[in-house]
């Protein structure tokens, strides 16, 4: 004696034996593809969203003169939080634009927000600049 299957089941069978019950794989590639995307612009936002702008320093060169042959002042101003030490690494550059001089100018702690220094760097040769390449604070 032979069971009838239900109709249930035999709709089941020929679903999946012709292929109509995609639809729930593709509901959850969609879904996945959407986690994974607010996932990238979560990252996106935490790495460029500006979160790391509470310790913000920003420096500026004012000017620059070449004193001699081997000798460059640099002038410039830093902007950093009241209170923290700020370290600076100034660069001296030749015609080229090959570094020719280099320095690291510590600064020390100051309640004032935004100072100037002047700094001298000996160099190899003719400079025909000097910058503040980069400042952090230590």
């Amino acid at each position: 004696m032979t069971r009838a299957a239900p109709e249930a089941d035999r709709q089941s069978e020929l679903d999946d034996r012709y292929g109509r019950g995609r639809r729930r794989r593709i509901d959850r590639r969609l879904g996945w593809g959407v986690a994974g995307a607010l996932l990238v612009a979560g990252l996106a936002f935490l790495l460029f969203g500006g979160w790391q702008t509470g310790s913000t320093i920003e420096f500026r060169d004012l000017a620059y003169s070449v004193v001699d042959e081997r000798t460059v002042e640099v002038d410039f101003e830093v902007t950093a939080p009241p209170g923290s030490d700020v370290v600076c690494a100034l660069e001296a550059l030749s015609e080229s634009y090959s570094q020719i001089g280099w320095k690291v100018h510590e600064l020390p702690a100051s309640d004032q927000r935004t100072r100037r220094f002047t700094d001298t760097l000996v160099t190899t040769g003719p400079a025909t600049t000097g910058i503040v390449k980069s400042c952090w604070i230590r």
